[in-house]
């Protein structure tokens, strides 16, 4: 029987899935022309796609098994994900249109992304990994209100951008709170929304549609904030977007009981959707935005539509044929094995 909390989860991933292919769906270049605002709208509502697959991960990993050590832990984990950072990573080198310095590339891996910058993703993720042990001791012992506090110094560095336009904010790291910045926040998020049980979900999730136009206040009230510093992952709007997305759909489907084929369905594409978000890159871009019968549609809107769909349907198809590849976990992360 599929626990009710893994339904929601996997749903909560395959979400941040799809919402990432349609950020990276539209077209550039000369297609892109006159089509500002799309373009704006279209990469921040689908912003809460990261900050949900590292709440996922915060959900299902906080804390680690009690009496496993560090050490066997993270072989365990950092196992899973450094042969698809090193695989796509070649991949990609190879794919490259520009001449590669492989030596310098190759020993640049350990420490940069090399390969495309897509795979920024791992390296952060792996670098969670990393913190998972001494978080979990921590969390083992810490009250929800401990965690609150933590979690609301983290908040209070998601609204520097804004707090900057009445005063001097000291973003280096020699800020106060320098050391509660940054994606472990989402971590910490997930462990705590999938453990707690929020009384004020209708007013999370109303709060997530008021983050909505701020993009457009931004230029209607002149505040002229950079919208990679106030808009994106790591900024309040998106936050509050991106808990009142978990919320959303941990309210709606956690409680419910699913057909074995719906939970069949939402199994497979959770378990795909690490190669997907490796591979689409390559799908929508080398093969899909090449396409004449792609770049012959009229409506950039449309346009931008069918290149999503086709590309999660060809980045899926890809994945699950991979899945059954000798060693296809250190290419995809996920293998099927034939009884």
């Amino acid at each position: 029987m599929v626990k009710q909390r893994t339904i929601y989860l996997d749903v909560v991933r395959v979400v941040a899935c799809m919402m990432v292919i349609v950020m990276h769906a539209p077209i550039s270049g000369d297609a892109a022309e006159g089509h500002g605002l799309f373009l704006v709208l279209n990469s921040y509502l689908t912003t809460p796609c990261v900050p949900l697959f590292f709440m996922v991960s915060g959900a299902l990993l906080l804390p680690c098994v009690e009496g496993v050590s560090a050490m066997s832990y993270l072989k365990r984990r950092l196992g899973k994900i450094i042969g698809p950072t090193v695989c796509f990573s070649l991949f990609y080198l190879v794919n490259s249109t520009s001449s590669v310095n492989w030596s310098f590339s190759l020993l640049s891996m350990f420490f940069s992304v090399q390969g495309h910058g897509v795979l920024w993703f791992m390296y952060t993720l792996a670098g969670l990994y990393l913190l998972v042990p001494i978080l979990s001791s921590w969390l083992r012992k810490a009250s929800r209100r401990e965690l609150e506090f933590y979690l609301v110094l983290w908040f209070i560095t998601l609204l520097y951008p804004y707090i900057a336009l009445f005063l001097e904010v000291n973003v280096s790291n020699t800020g106060m709170f320098y050391y509660f910045a940054g994606y472990v926040g989402y971590f910490l998020l997930g462990y705590y929304l999938n453990t707690v049980v929020i009384k004020n979900s209708y007013l999370v999730c109303f709060l997530g549609m008021a983050m909505l136009p701020l993009p457009l206040l931004n230029k209607v009230l002149g505040w002229n904030l950079d919208f990679y510093k106030a808009f994106w992952y790591l900024s309040a709007p998106v936050a509050i977007m991106t808990a009142s997305w978990f919320i959303g759909i941990k309210r709606l489907f956690a409680p419910k009981r699913m057909s074995h084929i719906v939970v069949s369905v939402l199994e497979q594409t959770n378990n795909l959707s690490f190669g997907i978000y490796l591979i689409h890159i390559f799908v929508m871009r080398t093969l899909l935005w090449n396409w004449s019968m792609i770049q012959a549609i009229g409506n950039y809107c449309f346009q931008t539509l069918i290149v999503a769909v086709l590309t999660f349907v060809g980045s899926y198809v890809i994945c699950y044929l991979i899945a059954f590849l000798p060693f296809s976990q250190y290419i995809i992360g996920y293998s099927i094995r034939k009884k």
